[in-house]
């Protein structure tokens, strides 16, 4: 029950929408109604900038840190040095902010993709995970320029190389794979537009529509 308790705080904090309230302190917009209508750093990048990107990316990953800190001082007295089955309870939290990031339940459930949540949990997760992840989803970013082909492939390397690191902690491995499995389902649009040679690649300038 406490583990179902932290996974909701971790939901309430991932309900904090960055890209909602600095799009409309930023530009007196809701970001939703413009470019692909995602709450996250990539469309707000297209659409207020990379100074209003790298904002968001920042609160996002540190809603998720801060939050899997949180979980692991109630549990064990300490934020980091974990292993084991202590990784859980942060774990558990951290997939609630994503869900909350995810699915916000004051902004009729419509929010981002978790890609920057995500990786604040695995910050605190694993530092060599995390390091496997950012390498190569940013070798695919900048030879393929796709971000969301970047984050699809950075989910599956994330789940493949959890269930290889740890592969005696079934537990750990179940949610982790959650993650990735929520990660594709956000971008399940995407994926649609790959297919179908539609979907616009990546830059840091401006651009008033594009799908991301």
């Amino acid at each position: 029950m406490l583990h179902l308790l932290f996974m909701l705080i971790g939901y309430l904090i991932g309900c904090f929408q960055s890209a909602y309230i600095v799009g409309k302190i930023a530009g007196k917009i809701d970001i939703r109604d413009h470019g692909s209508g995602n709450a996250g750093t990539t469309n707000m990048v297209r659409v207020l900038g990379k100074k209003a990107g790298a904002v968001v990316l920042l609160l996002d990953v540190t809603k998720a840190v801060l939050a899997v800190m949180l979980a692991n001082y109630v549990f064990y007295g300490r934020i980091a040095g974990l292993e084991g089955m202590e990784l859980f309870p942060g774990l558990l939290t951290g997939l609630g902010v994503i869900l909350g990031h995810n699915f916000p339940f004051f902004l009729k459930f419509k929010g981002g993709k978790g890609v920057a949540s995500s990786l604040g949990v695995v910050a605190m997760f694993d530092w060599r995970i995390l390091l496997i992840v950012v390498v190569i989803g940013l070798i695919v970013l900048i030879t393929i320029k796709f971000m969301s082909l970047a984050s699809l492939v950075a989910f599956t390397t994330l789940a493949a190389a959890t269930a290889a690191m740890y592969h005696q902690q079934i537990a750990i491995i179940a949610v982790v794979w959650v993650m990735a499995a929520l990660g594709f389902f956000t971008h399940r649009s995407n994926i649609g537009r790959l297919l179908r040679c539609e979907e616009n690649k990546f830059s840091l300038r401006k651009r008033k529509s594009g799908k991301s």
